[in-house]
This record gives C-alpha cells, structure tokens and sequence, in this order.
C-alpha cells in the first residue's frame, strides 16, 4: 500500500514538475533573448529621457507582452506599455531592476501561481561601459497555465482510478498473504520458545517462500548452534570439574588424615598446584576463545612475522631441548601482514608448541615463512606421531583431543587449535591440517600479504 500511495504521489507531482519546468526554460530561452533586444535598441540613445525611449519603443513590437518597462540608473521609470497587467508584482519588478543595474547582470524569474506564468525578464542598459539604466519586461500567460492545470486534472483522475484498483488488488493479495504469513509467524513463536527443529512450509515463487526458506536455514544454524553451545558447555563444565575435583580430593585427603609426614603432604601439595596450574591454563584458554569469537575487538597492525616467529622459536626453544627435539626455521624477509603481532604470536605458538609436545625424542620441527605478492603462508612441520585421517577434520573443533588421556597427561585441553583457527580467521587467515607422507603433521596457515609501507613510527 505504501508503493501505491508513492507511485499516486509521483504520478501527481513528477509530470506536473517536469512540465511547468519545461515551460520555465522555454520562457527563459525566449522572453530574455526579446528583452535583450529592447535593451540593445535602448543602449543606442545616448540620453535615457522619456521622449528619446518613447521614440525607440515606438519603433519595436511591444503588443505580445504584459507589460515593458524603462528605467534610468536612479530607478525612475522612463518609459512603460501596459497590455495586461494581471497578478503583476511591482515589488518583483523593482528588485530585479535594482539587481540588474546593481549587478550588471541579466535577471530572469518566473512562476506558476494561481493558474498562470508570470515571468519577469530584466537586462541592464549600457552606455560608455556604465550602467545608465534598466528594461523588465513581464508577461501574464494564462494558456500555458491552463495546460498544467487541465495535466493536474488528469494525474488526479488517474490517480483515482489507480488508487481504486490497488485497493481491490491490496485487499485480495492481503487475504491470501495473511494466511502464508500466519505460517510463518507461528514458526517465529514456535522458534521462539526453543523449538529449533519447527520448519516452515509456505507454497508459491515469491519472496514469502524467500522469507520461509531463509527462515528454515536460520533454524538450521540456531539449532547447530544450539547443539554446539550445549557440547561447548558440557565439555567446559567437564574439563574445569576435572582439576576441581582432584584439588577438593587431594586438600581432603591431607585434612583428614592425622598425622600425615611431610613427605606426603608436599606430594599432594604439589598435585593441587599442578591442577591448580591445569585450571589456570583451561580459563585462560577459554578467555581467550572468548576474545577470538568477539569479532569487535579486532585491532590490526603492519606485523612482521619474521621477527614474531623468531621470538616464538626463541621462547619455546627451552620446551625443545626438554624434549629432546630439535626447531628448524627457514623464515624468508619482507613477510609482512596485517594483524595483532600478540595474537599471530599465539597462533605460532600453540602450532609449535603442539608440535614439540606430540614429536617424538630426537624429533624435529620446522617452521617456514614464504611470501608473495597476494599472502603469507607460515608452516609448521614435524616428525611426531601424528593424528589419523579420520580425526583430521575434527582437531579445530573445541575440546576436541585424539586421546583425551593423553592431552591431559601433557596438560591440553584440546582448545589451542581452536583457537588458532578462530584467530586466524578474525584476520583474514586460513589453517589448513594435513598428515606428512613420512610420518607427522603439517599444519599450514595463511594471511593476505601487506605490501603497504611502514609508516614512520610504527612498531612492527
């Protein structure tokens, strides 16, 4: 209905408009260049005097228009033909005058008012270079103003017409969208209150059915989603009460056994920092996939990743050497991107850190920066254990471990890949995981490259 009333709008406004500015122009183009004439004719007196203009004018066609007027550089007026001088407006006239001798300039108005043209056309006399005085000419015409009102007459009756049609075709198409849209909206409650398997059955090709099928693939993810937060919880709920439990359990243990020996309680001492450092690790974990799902903090900087992966190795180098396993880097220059050099350090990190954790003794690990001219590819190569093809497409799901026992043995909490992943992704980047034919992983991530130039006092 609103459509209808724009369109009834327009039809009784834009055809109008345009026709009363057609007639604008057309009186510009034609009622100045007459003026401009009368003012040269006038230019050719070398005194403004009331008998030398009445000459002049007497000698020019002057019948066509309403009213011709003469005037001196001190607005007197010199000479004057009144042929019809209805709707004239001597304020009009007089401002047109004074501007045109004030400004040397031609002046020109004209509107449609009260079913007429009334225009007004003013051009400055000349003489020696100095302005000595003023032609305006007016004219009234009513015949072109009836046109515009006779167009106004028929906008309206056609609008009439049109507004009645659409009211019949309105009411029509209201009764057969209402009982579509009441499907939909009894979706809308039903999803509403928890129902993330309800789907919507609306017949047709237009853009209700549109509405109905984006309304069922919303469902589709509400209810992925849905199903993902509850795994999300249960398994966060689950890997916080394991170091709970073992904390409760072991402080249990030394309050109510009489007369323990220290020996024993410095062991479970130990135990409850241990899990209590499992629990830091697990938050502090989570607080950052919190940090990564929420896209509005993203802050991104020109970040050399030489120099991150560099500090990366450099850091987890100790880790290495623990493990008996030895850090490769082939890092190429001029490898730059645009991110947070904090959280593209953490996404290295987590990658190698994996990687010196699940390697095997005498292992090694090999970590590559390449670049081109459209991204930066890191990768993480190593020589351990590796993880089955079948697991391959779940190890960046959350909390998600290969062997849970042993994740836990070596303190993870299966939320580091996710992690990288999420990171990655807020930057623009791609994690890519697969199996080495000679035994380990390869884990490959990718960053449209950053070519712009380092501005003077940035920090990379």
């Amino acid at each position: 209905m609103a459509v209808t009333v724009l369109a009834i709008i327009l039809l009784n406004t834009y055809p109008v408009t345009i026709s009363r500015d057609l007639v604008f122009m057309s009186k510009r183009s034609s009622l100045m260049p007459q003026t401009l004439q009368i003012g040269s004719s006038v230019e050719a007196l070398e005194r403004l005097t009331p008998e030398t203009v009445g000459q002049v004018m007497s000698m020019l066609e002057t019948e066509g228009f309403s009213r011709v007027s003469v005037m001196n550089s001190g607005m007197d007026e010199l000479f004057s033909v009144r042929n019809d001088t209805r709707g004239y407006d001597e304020q009009v006239s007089f401002n047109l005058v004074r501007a045109a001798i004030g400004g040397e300039t031609d002046e020109f108005r004209s509107k449609f008012e009260n079913g007429a043209f009334k225009t007004y056309s003013c051009v400055p006399v000349l003489f020696g270079g100095e302005v000595v005085g003023a032609v305006c000419v007016y004219e009234y015409d009513a015949t072109e103003g009836s046109f515009i009102l006779d167009l106004q007459d028929d906008m309206a009756r056609i609008s009439v017409a049109l507004g009645a049609l659409s009211l019949l075709i309105g009411v029509i198409l209201s009764r057969t969208m209402n009982r579509r849209m009441t499907r939909i909206l009894d979706g809308i409650r039903n999803v509403r209150e928890g129902e993330y398997t309800y789907r919507i059955e609306v017949s047709g090709h237009d853009e209700l059915r549109t509405l109905a099928e984006e309304f069922n693939s919303l469902t589709d993810r509400l209810q992925k989603t849905e199903e993902t937060r509850r795994r999300f919880v249960a398994d966060a709920s689950h890997e916080l009460k394991t170091p709970l439990a073992a904390i409760r359990l072991l402080s249990d243990s030394i309050l109510e056994t009489d007369n323990i020996d220290p020996e024993t309680v410095k062991e479970f001492v130990g135990g409850i920092r241990e899990e209590s450092e499992r629990l830091a690790r697990t938050t502090g974990q989570l607080l950052a996939l919190t940090k990564a799902d929420n896209a509005a903090t993203v802050s991104r900087v020109r970040v050399d990743c030489g120099q991150v992966a560099e500090n990366v190795v450099l850091t987890l180098k100790p880790i290495a050497r623990r493990e008996g396993v030895t850090v490769n880097t082939d890092i190429a220059p001029d490898c730059f991107i645009m991110a947070s050099s904090d959280e593209l350090f953490q996404i290295l990190y987590n990658l190698v850190e994996n990687a010196i954790k699940y390697n095997v003794e005498g292992g090694s690990v090999t970590l590559t920066l390449k670049s081109d001219l459209k991204e930066v590819r890191m990768t993480v190569e190593d020589t351990g254990i590796g993880i089955p093809e079948k697991d391959l497409p779940l190890v960046f799901d959350r909390f998600y471990r290969v062997e849970k026992s042993r994740g836990r043995d070596q303190g993870g909490t299966g939320l580091g890949l996710s992690i990288v992943k999420t990171t990655a992704q807020r930057h623009g980047g791609e994690v890519t995981a697969q199996r080495r034919a000679e035994g380990g992983m390869r884990f490959t991530v990718t960053f449209p490259a950053c070519t712009q130039p380092l501005e003077s006092g940035e920090n990379t």
